[in-house]
This record gives C-alpha cells, sequence and structure tokens, in this order.
C-alpha cells in the first residue's frame, strides 16, 4: 500500500484541534502507512498537544482580527500572505493527498493554499452555527462535514454536506467510575456534579459555584468535581477548604475519568463539549460563553435543549438563585436525570470521525 499523507489545518482552540485528532486518529487505524502534519499557531493549544502527541507540527503566524481597533490589526494581511506562502511550501516538501480544515483562522491559509495548488480539501464544521472561514471554504470544498443538520442552511451548494455528528476522542466513554472517584478522593456512590469551564475555566461558572457552595453542601449524598481554570484556582480551592465533598482541582486532563464519575454536568457549550456529553450520555447544565462568535454556542446549547438533555442558563440572567435552583433539582431527581441523560444518548454520534475517515479514503479513491 502506497503511503497516506493528511495535512489537518485547525487549532487555537480544543474545539477546532481534538476533531482533527480524532480524524487523525480514525485514518491511522485504516492505513496502514500514514502521515500527517498539523497546521497551527504559536499560541494556540496545539502548540503544547501536538507534541506531547509525537505528531509533527507547522506553525505559521496567522491572526485573527480583534474586535477593537488596534494597530496590531494592520499586519494581519502579512500575516495571512506569510501563513499562505508557508502552507505552499509545506505542500511542495510533503506533497499531501488531502487537507482537512476543521475551523477557525488557523485554517484558512492552509484552505487558500490548497486552492491555490488544486488540491483535494474537505472541512469539518463542529457548530450549529458555522464559522466564517468554514462557510467561505465550504462552497469550495471537496466535502463538508456538518455536526448539525440545521447547519446546512448556511451553504448554497448542498451536494457535498455530510451530517455525521462532531468527531471526539475514542477514549472519552472509557471511564471507570471507581477508579475515578478514588482518583480525586471522592465517594464512588455519590450523586456528582462535574464542573468546568474550558482550558482557561468560565470566571461566571466559578463565581456562581461558590456563591452557592454552603447551599450545595447540604444536599445529600451530593459531591462536586469542580475544574476552576488554573488562572484563579488558589481563590477558589481556598474558599472550598472546608467542604468535605468538594474536590477543587485547577484543569482535568483526564476527561474520560470525569465524565465517568458525573451524574450532572456544568459546563460551557463549546462543539466539542456538546458532542462528549452526549456520548457519554450526561444531563447537563449548559452557560453559553456569551462572546464567542456569532453566538454559535448558544446555538449549539439550544440543540441538546430542544432534544431534552440539557438545560440553557443565560450567562446575564443567571443567577445564583435559579443556578441553585437547577442543580438541586437534577441532584435530587433520578428520573429527571435519567430522562435527560437519555435524550443525550439519542443524540450520540460516536462513530463519526469513523464516518469522516471512511468518506475521506473514498475521496480518494484509497484502497
Amino acid at each position: 500500500m502506497p503511503e497516506l499523507r493528511v495535512v489537518f489545518a485547525g487549532g487555537g482552540t480544543g474545539g477546532h484541534l481534538y476533531p482533527a485528532i480524532a480524524i487523525a486518529e480514525a485514518l491511522q487505524r485504516r492505513v496502514q502507512d500514514f502521515q500527517c502534519v498539523f497546521v497551527g499557531t504559536a499560541r494556540g493549544l496545539e502548540a503544547r498537544v501536538i507534541p506531547a502527541l509525537g505528531q509533527r507540527l507547522e506553525l505559521v503566524p496567522v491572526r485573527g482580527l480583534l474586535r477593537k481597533l488596534t494597530l496590531s490589526n494592520l499586519l494581519v494581511p502579512f500575516y495571512l500572505l506569510k501563513s499562505v506562502w508557508q502552507c505552499l511550501q509545506l505542500f511542495k516538501e510533503f506533497a499531501p493527498h488531502l487537507i482537512i480544515g476543521t475551523g477557525g483562522y488557523v485554517s484558512g491559509p492552509a484552505l487558500l493554499a490548497a486552492w491555490l495548488s488544486r488540491r483535494k480539501f474537505v472541512v469539518q464544521e463542529q457548530n450549529n452555527f458555522p464559522g466564517l472561514v468554514n462557510r467561505w471554504w465550504g462552497e469550495r470544498a471537496n466535502i463538508v462535514f456538518l455536526s448539525f443538520a440545521e447547519s446546512k442552511k448556511f451553504f448554497r451548494k448542498q451536494t457535498h454536506l455530510r451530517v455525521v455528528g462532531n468527531p471526539v476522542r475514542a477514549n472519552l466513554a472509557g471511564g471507570q467510575r471507581a477508579t475515578a472517584a478514588n482518583k480525586w478522593n471522592l465517594t464512588v456512590d455519590r450523586v456528582t456534579l462535574l464542573v468546568f469551564g474550558g482550558s482557561q475555566g468560565a470566571r461566571r461558572i466559578n463565581e456562581l459555584v461558590l456563591e452557592i457552595l454552603p447551599r450545595l453542601a447540604t444536599i445529600e449524598n451530593f459531591q462536586i468535581l469542580w475544574a476552576t481554570g488554573p488562572q484563579n484556582f488558589e481563590r477558589f480551592a481556598a474558599s472550598a477548604t472546608t467542604y468535605r465533598n468538594v474536590k477543587v482541582v485547577p484543569y482535568i486532563d483526564d476527561m474520560a475519568s470525569a465524565y465517568a464519575l458525573a451524574d450532572v454536568v456544568l459546563c460551557r457549550s463549546g462543539a466539542s463539549t456538546i458532542f462528549e456529553l452526549t456520548n457519554c450520555g450526561l444531563p447537563a447544565l449548559l452557560v453559553p460563553f456569551p462572546f464567542a462568535t456569532a453566538d454559535h454556542q448558544t446555538f449549539n446549547a439550544r440543540a441538546l435543549e430542544q432534544a431534552g438533555a440539557a438545560r440553557v442558563l443565560i450567562e446575564k440572567e443567571l443567577t445564583a438563585e435559579k443556578l441553585f435552583a437547577h442543580v438541586h433539582e437534577l441532584a435530587t431527581r433520578p428520573p429527571v436525570r435519567q430522562a435527560m441523560a437519555a435524550a443525550a444518548k439519542k443524540l450520540a454520534r460516536p462513530q463519526a470521525a469513523d464516518a469522516i475517515a471512511e468518506m475521506c479514503l473514498s475521496l480518494l479513491e484509497w484502497k
């Protein structure tokens, strides 16, 4: 068999990066001689994650426009052109059979370089409301892979759209509850609330949890695993030391164990998180990040809410009293949790990465 070479472009956040990793893993399972290169920036999460996986990472200087008047915005076109040139040079050296863009401004130069060099490329969109880069290049791509059927309306060309769900890491549903409880010194048979806000945490969620912590501590047979984000960990951890059934950590690398222990999740609603929750069958209280581009996190969250798998709590309207009421109900009413968990499972797309890998190989007529 010949060597299959693929370039993945997308990063900055886990929402763009981890789907690319999941697709790469799915292709690697199918093709014995598989080589890939990830294109990213030095500021993105990929700069730490990809080298740790032993994969090649090519850094480009591209950056997005800031949402304010600043001199650095004047340099954006220069960084874009330089990044396109570097991608063209990479393609000349690596000779990829396919370029896969997973969104964000990082993927723009690679997809433009793919189009200029007449190479096959596909786009993978995580969110219900597609990003600008994916909407633009989706009209020119060989295939557009969508996570939500509702996203179809944002594309004029329809024949190349494939609704497959969002690829998530293969090991996320493989955690063991007892092992997880022991890992964080919690109790295996208590109802567990998992709180997290992404790699940097979510300030408003953290503040509200801290405010209702005394009341949460009174709920019978209940405990909390709370990832605050590294920046404010010491502050929140110090405030929680008096509560025996609360474990505060700065960040959770082992999400498979965290999900295995969780009975209810309080978090943001990025696309990767949404599909991780559905694949694990977890009821959720979703607080969309209010400054997400085009408010896409609210679109994502509403899709789960409409299916009965989650409740959407809008940050500017959310009070401590409202949050406590929701947590208390889900913590003390197992039938409600079970109904939401079943609804989440119905939305799960655990084979998304495999489906994308198969369609990419078909596009390449790879035997």
